[in-house]
């Protein structure tokens, strides 16, 4: 599965105001380290996603939808120690 850069950097910002922005609607926050979710933290995870994206045959790129946004905060959920505060 091949995003755009300029989709990329998109969802990425759109991941960042629901999840890791100053006035973010649902803020995550590292349970160990104690941090505000990054845009660098959404990068990784967002690697990962991709690699899902080409594993997973029966998931879809949504063009940065709110599923592909859902699936993300999963994987920095659950891989990567973010809860919400």
């Amino acid at each position: 599965m091949t995003i755009s850069t300029i989709e990329t950097k998109e969802f990425i910002d759109y991941v960042y105001s629901f999840y890791g922005s100053p006035d973010a609607i649902y803020p995550l926050r590292h349970t160990v380290y104690d941090y505000r979710l990054t845009k660098d933290d959404i990068k990784v995870a967002f690697k990962v996603y991709q690699n899902h994206l080409d594993f997973f045959k029966n998931w879809t790129w949504g063009g940065g939808d709110s599923l592909d946004r859902e699936r993300v905060r999963n994987i920095l959920e659950t891989m990567y120690q973010f809860k919400e505060v």
